[in-house]
C-alpha cells in the first residue's frame, strides 16, 4: 500500500522557524559581544570597567548605534587623543563598526552630538565611582604617609562657549565687556595623592571663593585623612569641620592672620613651632554656607600648631611662611616632616596641568552648562583611567607613583589600544597583550633634570590679530593689523 502525503501544499518554511529563531539569538549574542569589545579602549580597561557593569548601569532599553556605551568609548577616545573633534569621534565609531561587521553609522556629526547630550550624568558618575574605587583598592603601604592617606584641595577654571545659558550659569569676568568675553566655570576638586586620582569635584561661578565651595567636598574626606591646601582654604570653619570628621589639616596660614601674627604668643615647642588656641569668630562670616544652628555647633575654640619656615620667592627675595596643622604631636610629626609634607601640595597643581593642558580642559566647546558638567565628568574619568595604568606600572616597577610620567603613559595608551582588537575573543592572548602594555608603562618615568630653569614666559609670538573689543555686530576690523582702531 502506497503512503499518502499528509498536509499537502503546506508551507515547508514553517518547519525552519525554530532554527531561524536560534540563529537570530546567536546573531544578537554575537553583536552584543562585539559591542562590548567595540574598541581597544574597552578591552584595555576591561578590568576596571567590565562590560557587564556598563550594561547594568546603561539606562537605554535597546542597543543603538549611538547608545550610551558606544558613545562613552568614542567620547573617551576624543579626550585621550588630544581632545579630538566630534568628526574624528564619528570616524572612530564608523571604523569600529565596520571592523566588527556591524551596521555602520551614517550621516554627519549631528547624530553623535545629540547622542552625547543624551548620555545620563548618573551613568557617568557611576563610572567615575567605579574607577575611583579600583584606584583606592590598589593603594600600597608605601603610598601612605605614616599610615595616612594624603588628599589635596585646590581650585581652577575652564572657559565655555559664549551662549546665553552658559553666561547665566557661569558669568564671564566683570572686567570683560559684554559680547567680548567667555563664560568661566569654576572647579574645586579633591585629589588623592596616595593613588593620584581625583576623588571628587564641585563646580561654581568663577567669582565664588574656593573656601565657600570646599565644604561641599567634605563627603570625600575620611577618618585619618590629611588634607593639604593653600592659604585660601585656611579658615576656622573648614579646619573645625575636618577635625570633627577625624581628619587632619596641613595648610598655609591665611594672609589675614599672618598680618596679625605675634610669634611670642602660644606655647613654644621649638624656635620655629608654637601651639596656638584659635577662638571661633564672634559672628558667622558672610562666605559661610552653614545654617545658624550648624555654626553654633562648631567648637568655641581649638588648638592648632604653627610651623614657621623661610624660603626664597621667584624674585630671589627671602620670605617666611607659616604652616597651620592639627597634627599637634611634635615628636611623632616633626616640623621638617610637616614642611616636606606641605611641599607635596604642589602635586595637585601638576595634576591640574595634566588635565587642563595635556587633556585639553582649558576650554569646553559646549553650549549648555549641562554639557559642561558631563564633559567635566568625562575628563576626570579619562584622567583616572590613565592614572590606573600608571598605578599598575608603578606596582610592576616597585617605584613611587609620582615618578611615573602621565604624558608618556597616555601616549602609550593611544598608540597601542588598536593592537588589542587583533586578540578580541582570545582571552589568553588579550591578557598577555595587556600585560605587555603595563610592562612598557612601568618604564615611563619622569626624567629629573637638576638645575633646569623653566621661566613662566612664552617664546613663540602670537599672530598679529586685533582684539575683539566690542560685540561682533558692532566691531569694525581694520585692514592694517599693525594699527588697529576701536569700534565705531
Amino acid at each position: 500500500m502506497q503512503n499518502q502525503p499528509l498536509l499537502t501544499r503546506f508551507p515547508s518554511t514553517i518547519f525552519a522557524t525554530a532554527k531561524r529563531r536560534l540563529q537570530a539569538v546567536v546573531r544578537r549574542a554575537r553583536q552584543q559581544t562585539v559591542r562590548q569589545s567595540l574598541c581597544g579602549y574597552a578591552l584595555l580597561f576591561e578590568a576596571l570597567l567590565p562590560s557587564a557593569f556598563l550594561e547594568q548601569i546603561d539606562p537605554t532599553s535597546r542597543q543603538r548605534q549611538f547608545g550610551h556605551i558606544p558613545v562613552f568609548w568614542a567620547w573617551l577616545a576624543q579626550i585621550l587623543e588630544a581632545n579630538a573633534s566630534c568628526s574624528k569621534a564619528l570616524g572612530l565609531l564608523q571604523s569600529w563598526y565596520r571592523a566588527s561587521g556591524l551596521p555602520v553609522p551614517t550621516g554627519d556629526t549631528s547624530g553623535y552630538c545629540r547622542a552625547r547630550c543624551r548620555v545620563s550624568s548618573d551613568f557617568l558618575e557611576a563610572i567615575f565611582v567605579k574607577v575611583n574605587g579600583s584606584l583606592r583598592v590598589a593603594i600600597r603601604p608605601m603610598d601612605l604617609w605614616k599610615g595616612h592617606q594624603l588628599k589635596a584641595i585646590d581650585g581652577s577654571s575652564v572657559q565655555l562657549l559664549d551662549t546665553a545659558d552658559n553666561q547665566e550659569a557661569y558669568p564671564q569676568p566683570s572686567s570683560q565687556k559684554p559680547g567680548c568675553g567667555f563664560p568661566v566655570m569654576g572647579i574645586v576638586g579633591v585629589l588623592n595623592l596616595s593613588h593620584g586620582g581625583w576623588e571628587g569635584f564641585e563646580t561654581c561661578p568663577q567669582r565664588e571663593h574656593d573656601a565657600r565651595v570646599a565644604p561641599r567636598l567634605l563627603k570625600h574626606v575620611k577618618v585619618d585623612d590629611i588634607i593639604l591646601a593653600d592659604r585660601a582654604f585656611c579658615s576656622y570653619e573648614l579646619i573645625a569641620r575636618l577635625t570633627a570628621k577625624g581628619a587632619h589639616a596641613v595648610m598655609r596660614l591665611h594672609q589675614a592672620r599672618h598680618r596679625k601674627l605675634d610669634w611670642r604668643r602660644g606655647k613654644k615647642l621649638s624656635p620655629i613651632e608654637r601651639l596656638v588656641n584659635w577662638k571661633k569668630p564672634p559672628s558667622q562670616p558672610g562666605a559661610s554656607a552653614l545654617s545658624a544652628e550648624q555654626w553654633d555647633a562648631l567648637p568655641d575654640e581649638m588648638t592648632v600648631r604653627y610651623i614657621k619656615l623661610g624660603y626664597e620667592d621667584r624674585a630671589g627675595e627671602k620670605r617666611s611662611l607659616v604652616i597651620v596643622t592639627t597634627l599637634l604631636d611634635d615628636e611623632q610629626y616633626e616640623a621638617t616632616e610637616i614642611s616636606s609634607l606641605y611641599a607635596r601640595r604642589w602635586e595637585i597643581e601638576l595634576k591640574l596641568r595634566d588635565v587642563k593642558t595635556t587633556l585639553g580642559m582649558e576650554r569646553f566647546a559646549v553650549r549648555t552648562p549641562a554639557m559642561a558638567h558631563k564633559t567635566l565628568w568625562m575628563m576626570m574619568i579619562a584622567f583616572n583611567l590613565t592614572r590606573s595604568l600608571m598605578k599598575q606600572g608603578a606596582i610592576r616597577a616597585g617605584s613611587l607613583l609620582e615618578e611615573m610620567s602621565f604624558k608618556a603613559v597616555l601616549d602609550q595608551i593611544t598608540a597601542t589600544q588598536d593592537t588589542l582588537l587583533l586578540h578580541r575573543g582570545k582571552p589568553r592572548r588579550l591578557a598577555a597583550c595587556c600585560e605587555n602594555i603595563i610592562e612598557i608603562c612601568a618604564t615611563k618615568t619622569v626624567t629629573i633634570r637638576l638645575f633646569r630653569q623653566e621661566p613662566r614666559a612664552i617664546k613663540q609670538r602670537p599672530k598679529n590679530f586685533q582684539y575683539l573689543t566690542a560685540p561682533r555686530n558692532l566691531f569694525r576690523e581694520t585692514p592694517h593689523r599693525g594699527h588697529p582702531t576701536k569700534a565705531a
